[in-house]
């Protein structure tokens, strides 16, 4: 069933209302006198006896004229019952703090009638849940918020009698007895007294307030309240929204002519993004998903389009940013968040452009372009004549033809079957290919800087309007100034922007299809309300992410959801699929894509040394991933290692004997890399939030700041490792075998995904559970008891034919280590020899059988990719000179001549 759209806007505006806590009630004294006006004696609004209230004096002008002016950043509300005092947040390290917070609020009104007044809506009664979550006693689980009894209009005494019940059993909450005061109320002097005190109470209080949106979601909800009024949605948002589209782009997509080597499921996804109005790129852990993103953004600024990157963390754009910079070169043309945030990076940047101005290159933007041309020509000339030779070292190979015939026709033949004259087909491709790369950055660059010169000659005062409105001291202001700002310009000027989505509506107007592509990293990461205005801003949009890692978190609860679906929508049944707890951003897109041509999944993965992925490919991934780091050569130490110890998950959810393991390991470290000119970065994680909590003090105490720093040590749970990756990883998985219970949570796929994909070279697991104590089928026993052997521990590959036998017992003799038929990179590459810790790999071409045919140009790139150049070796070159090709073949690999 299709629901109207601007309807589903509403219900998601009021689920991320509801669990993002929009507004700031910790202490409403914190605030300027002018924003806060308490009632006295009487609570005639709170308790339906009136539907308005005069508010004396210049109070109520002020408080007016502030709302207006702050319309994004503030928000009136009524509150009623004060929870006043200071508290030691649990699991806090911090001082106290101090309340002075409502237990209950309403969305209120100021208007001018002669004198200013104040209405509030009694249908919308709201509770406090932040503070009331931070009320309830150490056993009580912060689910048990879902059956507070909340009014449904205006306060009753018998809904005064349930709410002091609730608060009596299961809060720490004292003087509940003055619920019976209410409505009388008492006065500011005996507020601001109780929150002098130590310990909770409650005071018979009602204030009305001008209080502060948090500081992402004012915006999200200042613009999903727009989106609701919004007749033209654009084409992704209509889409995602269970609407039709059948747009298709005809806009260009040319991956061939970036800089780096792109898989052929990367090209297809460049592509989908020039095409589709909504495309989905799943990417498993450490396949390449930023690399894949910067890609993306290269290829569609050089087609003269926009691109706006967003993500729910500042990290994952600083990966995509750095990507941009180190392998694309890009120094023009990129707005990202530095240390002071997006808006003041942005602002700053502007007026530094405004200022200076920019340099004047002497390479002109067409002669650069002319010299890419050239040198790409020049590349594709080289890999046609190269695939041309291995083709014809196949058809004149042994068996085909009779020997006579292959002899003369080699000798005729002559430097096209040279075994020289093919390895130096890779050499030339190589330097044509990084001569490319190397121009194509510097066409590039000379590009855009010489866009935003003329830019600054022809349309200098619509960038300083723009910096203006960026500027204003208020969210009114800013709105208006948007309004006269031409964007287009701003986006020629800028036209790449990485943003976290609750930052966007500090620095761009709402405006539809503003961008050409919108791309979301991290997507499962990221809720479908925050993600639906920069989806409106945009005519295409790319979905990035992998449905087998951690969801955004909701505190949300079920019953609270299907309430906010029957008010919004009139219907009794929540369709799983609209869920705003359960469904990521990357869930519903996928839902809603018509056609499998608009998703791709990245399926080579660079990250981790084989034996690290080997079960999350196996147990998550159906074996699809390419192991690009697989080496035949097994480790000088063991690149995953599990600890048995004797510890024990404590009450508090501790475990002593992990954290000691923890130190040490930490301390080996350190000690074995003191002197090492790189540091090879720690991962601490744990999926438990008390160990994590434990392990940051304990560590703090045990290693200097800077000891911590140089080494990137991060503490963490899963959650706070998404995205990210370290050279070593300590996990401490806490439970033992008489926290069974607790185990459960080991068994949740998406966490232990992700927690057991985040190192690179090692990583090493405390465990003090016996795994068999678990069930058959839990995720952590599989883990232990699986062989995580790289391929080539497992046993060799028998010689097929007699050419890699014959190859095979000559590089024996000269004492070169090698192995037949190696996986790597989704291939078995005919031989990898190894000298010096320097791989290379053979394509033995032309024998009748196995290794007759050859490799595509493809599988040359994907294998150079990975690490492992390859030489072609045509049998009809072994029959006529063997001598020559072993010569060949050691002098490359001793580094002597080939590549």
């Amino acid at each position: 069933m299709q629901h109207p759209p601007n309807q589903l806007i509403e219900y998601f505006r009021r689920c991320y209302q509801a669990d993002s806590y929009d507004l700031s009630l910790n202490n409403i004294l914190n605030l300027k006198v002018s924003r806060r006006l308490f009632s006295e004696e009487q609570d005639y609004l709170g308790a339906g006896q009136l539907p308005r209230i005069p508010l004396a004096g210049a109070a109520g002008a002020k408080l007016l004229e502030q709302a207006d002016s702050h319309r994004k950043e503030r928000r009136l509300i009524y509150g009623c019952l004060f929870i006043c005092g200071s508290y030691a947040h649990q699991g806090s390290l911090a001082a106290k703090r101090k309340l002075c917070a409502p237990l209950i609020y309403f969305p209120a009104n100021v208007y001018y009638e002669e004198e200013h007044y104040v209405e509030i809506n009694h249908a919308d009664a709201r509770v406090n849940l932040p503070v009331l979550r931070q009320l309830l006693k150490s056993d009580v689980e912060s689910s048990t918020t879902d059956g507070f009894p909340a009014p449904s209009s205006a306060i009753t005494s018998a809904e005064l009698g349930a709410i002091g019940r609730w608060l009596g059993q299961f809060t720490i909450l004292e003087n509940i007895e003055e619920l019976g005061r209410w409505p009388k109320l008492e006065a500011q002097a005996v507020v601001e007294q109780s929150v002098k005190s130590s310990g909770l109470s409650l005071v018979s209080a009602s204030a009305v307030v001008l209080a502060d949106r948090s500081r992402g979601a004012r915006g999200v909800l200042h613009e999903l309240q727009l989106l609701t009024q919004e007749v033209n949605l654009s084409a992704p948002l209509r889409q995602l929204l269970g609407g039709r589209t059948d747009t298709v782009w005809e806009s260009v997509s040319e991956p061939e002519m970036l800089p780096g080597l792109l898989s052929a499921v990367q090209e297809r996804a460049l592509k989908n993004a020039a095409r589709y109005p909504l495309s989905l790129v799943s990417g498993p852990p450490g396949t390449g998903k930023s690399f894949t993103i910067a890609a993306m953004v290269i290829d569609r600024i050089l087609h003269g389009e926009s691109v706006l990157v967003v993500s729910k963390t500042s990290q994952a754009l600083e990966v995509v940013r750095d990507k941009l910079r180190v392998d694309y070169g890009l120094t023009q043309g990129c707005l990202h968040a530095e240390e002071r945030g997006f808006a003041q990076s942005l602002k700053a940047r502007l007026n530094s452009l405004l200022k200076e101005g920019v340099e004047v290159r002497a390479e002109t933007p067409s002669q650069a372009k002319r010299a890419v041309k050239r040198a790409y020509i020049q590349l594709q000339r080289l890999e046609v004549r190269f695939s041309r030779a291995l083709r014809l070292a196949r058809f004149v190979g042994a068996g085909r033809l009779a020997q006579w015939i292959v002899h003369y026709g080699a000798a005729l033949l002559g430097s096209r079957l040279n075994v020289r004259s093919l390895w130096d087909f890779q050499e030339q491709i190589d330097s044509c290919r990084r001569r490319f790369e190397k121009l194509a950055a510097l066409y590039l660059n000379t590009y855009r800087q010489e866009k935003l010169r003329i830019l600054l000659e022809e349309e200098r005062g619509t960038l300083a309007s723009f910096l203006q409105a960026l500027r204003s001291r208020s969210s009114k202001v800013q709105a208006e100034r948007f309004a006269q700002t031409d964007m287009r310009v701003v986006l020629q000027a800028f036209p790449i922007w990485l943003v976290e989505a609750d930052e966007l509506n500090e620095v761009m107007p709402l405006l539809p299809t503003l961008f050409d592509v919108v791309i979301f990293d991290e997507a499962t990461q990221c809720d479908v309300s925050s993600a639906l205005p920069a989806l409106f801003r945009a005519q295409r949009a790319v979905i990035v992410g992998d449905g087998k890692q951690l969801r955004h978190v909701s505190f949300l609860s079920g019953k609270r959801q299907l309430g906010i679906w029957q008010g919004v929508m009139g219907e009794p049944d929540l369709p799983a699929g609209l869920s705003y707890r359960e469904q990521s951003l990357l869930d519903l897109a996928s839902d809603v894509i018509p056609t499998q041509k608009a998703v791709v999944m990245l399926d080579e993965h660079y990250r981790s040394a084989p034996e690290l992925i080997a079960f999350s490919n196996h147990a998550f991934y159906a074996d699809r991933l390419k192991i690009m780091q697989a080496r035949p050569v097994p480790l000088s130490e063991s690149a995953l290692e599990f600890h048995p110890l004797c510890g024990r998950r404590g009450k508090n959810g501790r475990n002593r004997a992990e954290k000691d393991w923890v130190i040490k390991q930490l301390g080996r470290h350190f000690d074995r890399y003191a002197s090492a000119l790189i540091k090879p970065s720690v991962g601490v994680l744990s999926p438990y939030r008390d160990q994590v909590e434990y392990l940051e003090v304990e560590i703090t105490k045990a290693f200097a700041l800077k000891q911590l720093q140089v080494f990137s040590v991060r503490v963490a749970t899963p959650y706070g490792f998404q995205g990210e990756e370290r050279d070593l990883m300590l996990i401490s998985l806490v439970v033992d075998s008489q926290s069974l219970r607790a185990a459960s949570y080991l068994n949740r796929a998406d966490m232990f995904n992700v927690a057991i994909t985040r190192a690179k070279e090692r990583q090493l697991v405390a465990l003090s559970i016996d795994p068999e104590a678990l069930a058959p089928d839990h995720l952590l026993r599989r883990y232990v008891n699986y062989t995580h052997l790289a391929p080539s521990l497992r046993g060799g590959e028998a010689f097929v034919c007699s050419f890699s036998r014959e190859v095979s017992r000559v590089l024996s003799d000269e004492g070169i280590p090698h192995w037949i038929g190696f996986p790597v990179a989704g291939q078995r590459v005919d031989v990898v020899c190894e000298v010096r810790g320097r791989f290379l790999g053979v394509d033995l071409i032309g024998f009748p059988g196995d290794y007759e045919s050859h490799y595509s140009n493809r599988v040359y790139k994907a294998l150079y990719r990975a690490g492992i150049p390859v030489l072609p070796l045509p049998y009809i070159n072994w029959l006529r000179d063997r001598e020559a090709c072993v010569a060949q073949l050691l002098a490359a690999l001793h580094g002597e001549g080939g590549r």
